[in-house]
């Protein structure tokens, strides 16, 4: 074997390992990708029992009340849980994460006032929005920005789907994917359509933080 040649398979190994470092690094993020606290919102036209069944690309970590394989509940029409719970809680582990090519671009400080706007137009009301702010103000750590994606219905059904017996008239669920920025990026941001709530409806909100 001739000496250049020795060294183009020397620099193609090394390139095959930084490449199976990466590989194994970015698999490493999407199966440590946690969806934290979705909140499930149930409203019945009238007082009824209603089955919630998960099917979750990844392991449920977290669950109020508990799941026990799905979740069996009688739900007042203002949507009071088993006389006790506003929502549904859980948290899963995700074996993957896909995000869209849209978002936005937050500053820290205008979090607040971000949400307050956004979350309402997305089809969230004063409570559910609220409550939204109440946990992740707290959640995200400070940063100079914040990017902030929508993760996608196909996305959602696929990997985080929810199974709800009676079927909802509306469902709307918001779980965003946030990322702290040093600095300011450019991307395209997604066009809003708010929601109408129609009949039996459903609402999740939830979120997947990368700091």
């Amino acid at each position: 074997m001739n000496k250049i040649l020795m060294w183009i398979l020397i620099a193609l190994a090394i390139l095959g390992s930084v490449f199976a470092v990466f590989v194994v690094y970015e698999s490493y993020q999407a199966s440590n990708m946690v969806e934290k606290k979705p909140a499930i919102y149930l409203y019945p036209l009238e007082d009824s029992f209603i089955n919630v069944q998960l099917s979750i690309n990844g392991k449920i970590i977290k669950d109020v009340p508990a799941y026990e394989n799905g979740w069996n509940v009688f739900v007042t029409k203002e949507g009071l849980i088993d006389n006790k719970y506003d929502y549904l809680f859980y948290e899963a582990q995700l074996n993957q994460i896909k995000l869209p090519k849209d978002g936005w671009i937050v500053q820290y400080q205008d979090l607040d006032k971000w949400f307050d706007t956004n979350l309402i137009k997305l089809g969230l009301n004063e409570k559910e929005k609220n409550q939204f702010k109440e946990y992740w103000l707290e959640e995200l750590p400070e940063s100079n920005y914040y990017e902030i994606k929508l993760l996608e219905d196909s996305f959602l059904k696929e990997n985080m789907n929810l199974i709800i017996s009676p079927q909802p008239d509306t469902l709307i669920r918001l779980n965003f994917y946030f990322k702290s920025l040093k600095d300011r990026i450019d991307i395209l941001e997604p066009v809003i359509t708010t929601p109408e709530r129609l009949g039996f409806t459903v609402v999740e909100w939830g979120g997947v933080l990368n700091n």
